[in-house]
């Protein structure tokens, strides 16, 4: 029996320097380009505290750490109720696809869909992590326009 190839929405990620990552939409199904300044985060735990933090409102996250979405979505957010994700999308090597915690109320991905926020998967993000890292240690933001077209990988 063979089994069919699922189609996934290709995205690329080009910075304002003209560099470019390559990866794959998982979370809500953008509506078109999504455009914003890039954010590393190198907390290997705590992406759901990451995601909800009014620090991060409006920016595009990249996880350094290579496997994300393990621990699923608690509800827990960023303490104090705020649950909702702030974060405009987010940016991540690999994608647990199963919830281990057995508090998780949903996977990850399943929550970045209801609340209507894409992601990005299969990114070399450790490459990206030392580009923006760079450019802020020498006080510049990186700007980013994710570009989503639709095809068969």
């Amino acid at each position: 029996m063979t089994k069919t190839q699922q189609q996934r929405t290709r995205a690329q990620l080009v910075l304002d320097t003209g560099e470019k990552f390559t990866g794959f939409v998982f979370g809500a199904a953008p509506e078109g380009d999504i455009e914003g300044d890039l954010k590393s985060i190198i907390d290997m735990f705590g992406y759901e505290r990451e995601m909800c933090s009014a620090d991060n409102d409006g920016k595009i996250l990249v996880f350094a750490t290579p496997h994300i979405g393990n621990v699923g979505w608690t509800g827990e957010g960023a303490g104090e109720e705020r649950t909702a994700i702030t974060a405009k999308a987010v940016v991540i090597r690999d994608l647990a696809r199963i919830a281990s915690n057995q508090e998780a109320k949903h996977s990850l991905e399943e929550e970045m869909k209801a609340q209507g926020i894409t992601g990005i998967w299969g990114v070399d993000t450790r490459r990206l992590v030392r580009h923006v890292s760079q450019a802020q240690h020498e006080g510049k933001s990186v700007r980013v326009q994710v570009i989503v077209e639709k095809q068969e990988a």
